[in-house]
């Protein structure tokens, strides 16, 4: 892409033939002000020296500026005869264009121009983030996206005040998260979590980033996964910030019935295992769950509560049918 860029900008005659070819990118920023593409961010505003309280003044007069990343250097603010939405809009479309290949995108507001475009664009993105964005207006950018291509969602629930947990909760209802391979879920509210919305995901994996996760929440949530059809290989995982011991208390304080033994071979563990039909066991545990971070040096490694879907086997042992209820890990 920024071999395209540089022919694009340096090169006049090849602009119409480069303007008929999607783009292929790593990294994808929307923001109100601001679109970043790489390591290249288009910055918009007002221009200051426009006289708004004439009659004659023209209110279409915006500055854009342009951030190398890797040079560090920034472009003086030039002025353009366009609304700020409408700068913005011809930036993404520049970059953005039908059948483009997007390998991470965050997504900070939905665009007016997006809400009202019929269609015509559709999107290959991999890994697609956003941060407390509009419940309804999410659907207006998720129908540009190709849900085959999807592969994770990471989405960011923030507190806000008294709002109806369907606006706030709401995104875990539109079946391009339900049904992505991997969900992650940051969740900073200061309200009880409604677990009953977690119950419908039909994600790979699930992961669940929050200061607390209540006893009585994990014991709904393991009834929901131990009589649904959640296939092999689906886990839910719960990070811990304050290490291993809040996640062993929660273990401990679980009433779980007709529990057994289980060898979690790939870490060396053991795990409590409970009976989902004869080919399937859901086991917990206490693991581990990597942030990911776009440098390896600043990956962190926390605790976690792992759930997961295993296959029925010779890792079992001394499978009991408890008559009470098991309160140990």
């Amino acid at each position: 892409t920024t071999f395209r860029h540089e022919l694009h900008t340096y090169l006049p005659s090849l602009r119409v033939t480069n303007s008929l070819l999607p783009y292929s990118m790593k990294r994808v920023r929307i923001m109100w002000k601001e679109i970043s593409i790489n390591d290249m961010s288009w910055s918009f505003g007002f221009n200051p020296d426009a006289d708004f309280n004439t009659e004659t003044s023209d209110p279409n007069q915006t500055t854009v500026s342009f951030f190398d990343r890797i040079s560090r250097k920034r472009t003086p603010n030039y002025p353009v005869k366009k609304s700020l939405e409408a700068a913005v809009e011809q930036c993404f479309n520049v970059y953005c264009k039908n059948g483009s290949i997007i390998q991470d995108l965050d997504l900070c507001r939905v665009p007016k121009f997006l809400c009202e475009r019929d269609g015509g664009l559709k999107l290959s993105i991999s890994r697609f983030q956003t941060y407390g964005v509009n419940v309804d207006d999410i659907d207006y950018f998720i129908r540009f996206m190709d849900l085959d291509k999807l592969e994770r969602v990471h989405l960011t629930i923030r507190n806000k005040r008294d709002p109806p947990p369907q606006k706030e909760f709401g995104m875990l209802e539109k079946p391009a998260f339900i049904n992505c391979k991997e969900l992650y879920l940051k969740v900073n509210i200061d309200r009880e979590l409604p677990i009953n919305y977690f119950f419908g995901l039909k994600n790979q994996t699930l992961v669940l980033q929050r200061d607390r996760l209540w006893v009585n929440d994990l014991q709904k949530l393991i009834e929901n996964w131990k009589t649904s059809d959640r296939p092999i290989g689906t886990s839910f995982c719960f990070m811990s910030f304050d290490g291993a011991a809040p996640i062993e208390k929660m273990l401990n304080r679980l009433k779980l019935w007709y529990t057994f033994p289980v060898d979690i071979d790939s870490i060396g563990i053991e795990g409590i295992g409970m009976k989902m039909d004869e080919q399937r066991n859901l086991v917990l545990y206490l693991g581990t769950h990597q942030i990911r971070a776009k440098f390896p040096a600043l990956k962190k490694t926390f605790s976690a509560l792992k759930m997961e879907v295993m296959e029925r086997g010779l890792e079992e042992k001394n499978e009991i049918g408890n008559t009470e209820p098991s309160t140990s890990a």
